[in-house]
């Protein structure tokens, strides 16, 4: 029977298959990796680190704004697009999923939904 985390990476990788996305990262929100499924070239640690940056960063505005809760950001740029959604721990603490979805990629937010559902009920399990 595998892990949790192995569960975690299998979803993973079903969401970089099926998202056609080319790293999937969940780390906590200091940038720690939990788990990965990353193409080569992508240093998951960086990507890990940055996906959390920008979640930390929307958070901050989103409380300094009164906008409620965050339900997803999306950094578009000229070669792709960075996705990041998140869980919350048993103890309200976030944790970031972080999709590099490659340029001229289409019908990806489905695959990353489907995934964070997926890690939601493996955090609940690992009760971390």
């Amino acid at each position: 029977m595998p892990s949790t985390l192995d569960s975690m990476t299998e979803i993973l990788e079903e969401l970089n298959r099926t998202g056609r996305v080319k790293a999937s990262i969940v780390a906590t929100d200091e940038g720690f990796v939990i788990a990965s499924a990353v193409s080569r070239g992508v240093d998951e640690k960086v990507a890990a680190a940055m996906g959390s940056f920008v979640f930390n960063t929307a958070d901050r505005a989103r409380d300094e704004l009164k906008l409620g809760t965050i339900r997803d950001i999306t950094v578009r740029c000229e070669n792709g697009t960075l996705v990041c959604k998140s869980a919350l721990l048993e103890d309200n603490r976030p944790v970031v999923l972080a999709a590099l979805v490659p340029r001229n990629t289409r019908f990806y937010i489905r695959a990353v939904n489907n995934a964070l559902r997926k890690i939601r009920v493996v955090l609940k399990e690992l009760e971390i």
